[in-house]
């Protein structure tokens, strides 16, 4: 049995090149890939974003679309595919979604049409909040949570023309479906995958990855040939302006140690990959992990470097933890206080140590691991003297050696706890929900703030680093090799908008 897996295009904001268009290589779909794969499926995978990144189109006058069209995707399924398979990756390319669904269910009618969730990205949405939008434009079924164990419980059903249970089972959960005969059911979520180890590494050889590789900027700041890497899964907080304990019910499990260098190694001998940037929502939780992995590159000799470009609880480490990550190669951590404002953590349900946070980000400078703070401005409740207190506690992270901020206006992702706030809903399409809303009613004055704020980072990075500025300014110009997102984002801006063509 053929089964095609589709990543949608990438959409841009025109108006937030820097929080928008980023290129997160769809990991998910590569996990499920590769088990479909182990599980003896003829797999077609249809990259819309990486088989033609400098394609460029507009979508809905504010945006810019990058990828293939829905008439090549047509062209690139094989005729014999009796499962075809849409990857959830952003709510930004919803819409998009929608539209290749109907395409699909006119152009395909024998095939049978999934769209999984991505359910390990902040920047993703919950499928629960949507499932009946999908089904109507075409879905046959919606797969919430983890895709590997229930995508292939779908294709094996129907490779063996044996229905769906009417209500969930250990095997069928977390599927809403129709079937034949039109009537529809929903399986709500019960499982998660408890052993990660034992998922095949991801199919990446059936991506286009010299086209990643040859765009010079990715979702960690690029420096050659990477590839991301998952070593963990959920996140046990309750961030409210985050999905992710929607999608993963505040569960966290992890691979072990032996296991992630084990793919560090197979990548590095197979594909030549020796950077790896991590995409886990919360790869530190459990110290003694990323000893015994630091601790087991060291012993085989890998030559590889690794950075945590997702964000991580940066207040979790401890010295001698970051000299032996230091040593192991990692060389780049990405933090997330969220709020210099301990009342808006609280609103936020986001537990957050501010001091300890500051001695680790100066150990992280002096060990030479290059770091980045990201802020969430704009949740319901903060106020003047709020936005001061971040102003200052980015401020004091500047001063202890900060190499680079993120400053994101929140927005009611699906399936977060602020998605029904009836003070969030002035967005007319999913696409509008980046970081930079404009359809918020305070959007100019927490706009105005943002860029001061970003203005103020530049100014003390100067007073109290001066020469990471030169560097920053070295590396842009290699136009390659980037120590730090920032530096890689303004040829990204600059590509998007003179390079590639539309």
């Amino acid at each position: 049995m053929r089964v095609a897996l589709v990543n949608p295009p990438l959409v841009t904001q025109k108006s937030d090149f820097f929080s928008s268009g980023i290129p997160y290589f769809p990991i998910g779909m590569a996990y499920l890939a590769a088990t479909l794969r182990k599980k003896g499926f003829d797999v077609e995978v249809i990259d819309r974003f990486g088989l033609a990144p400098r394609r460029i189109t507009d979508f809905k006058d504010k945006f810019i679309v990058q990828g293939i069209s829905e008439e090549n995707v047509l062209t690139r399924i094989p005729p014999d595919t009796e499962l075809v398979c849409l990857y959830a990756a952003l709510i930004t390319s919803h819409s998009l979604s929608l539209s290749l669904l109907k395409t699909l269910r006119e152009k395909l009618p024998k095939a049978k049409l999934v769209v999984f969730e991505n359910s390990q990205q902040v920047y993703a949405y919950s499928l629960r909040e949507v499932f009946q939008e999908l089904l109507d434009a075409g879905a046959h079924y919606v797969v919430f949570g983890e895709p590997e164990e229930r995508v292939t419980a779908i294709a094996q059903a129907l490779a063996k023309k044996k229905p769906l249970p009417a209500e969930s089972t250990p095997e069928f959960n977390g599927v809403a479906y129709k079937n034949d005969a039109g009537m529809q059911f929903l399986l709500e979520k019960t499982s998660f995958i408890a052993d990660l180890d034992a998922l095949p590494f991801p199919a990446f050889e059936l991506f286009p990855l010299k086209n990643y590789w040859d765009l010079g900027y990715s979702h960690g700041p690029y420096s050659g040939k990477y590839l991301p890497i998952l070593t963990s899964r959920g996140c046990p907080y309750g961030c409210k302006f985050c999905v992710v304990p929607s999608t993963n019910q505040r569960r966290w499990r992890v691979r072990s140690a032996k296991n992630i260098v084990d793919e560090m190694e197979y990548f590095g001998n197979t594909l030549g990959v020796t950077d790896f940037h991590w995409e886990d929502l919360n790869p530190n939780l459990n110290r003694q992990r990323i000893v015994d992995m630091c601790n087991d590159i060291i012993a085989r000799g890998l030559k590889v470097t690794w950075k945590f470009s997702a964000g991580s609880k940066g207040e979790i480490y401890d010295e001698e933890e970051i000299e032996l990550m230091a040593k192991a190669g990692c060389v780049y951590i990405s933090i997330s206080p969220e709020s210099g404002s301990p009342r808006v953590l609280k609103l936020m349900d986001k537990p957050f140590d501010h001091e300890k946070a500051l001695r680790l980000v100066k150990k992280m400078n002096e060990a030479g691991i290059s770091t980045q703070a990201c802020f969430v401005l704009g949740f319901p409740g903060e106020t003047e003297e709020d936005r001061r207190a971040t102003n200052e506690y980015l401020r004091r992270l500047t001063e202890a050696g900060l190499d680079e901020t993120s400053l994101f206006i929140m927005t009611p992702i699906p399936g977060s706890a602020q998605y029904p706030n009836p003070d969030l809903q002035g967005y007319t399409d999913f696409a509008e929900l980046t970081f930079t809303p404009e359809w918020r009613t305070d959007f100019k004055k927490l706009a105005s703030f943002r860029a001061k704020l970003y203005a103020k980072f530049i100014i003390w990075k100067a007073r109290y680093h001066p020469e990471k500025l030169v560097d920053n300014a070295v590396n842009f110009l290699s136009g390659n090799k980037f120590k730090v997102k920032i530096e890689m984002t303004l040829w990204r801006v600059f590509k998007t908008n003179f390079v590639y063509k539309k």
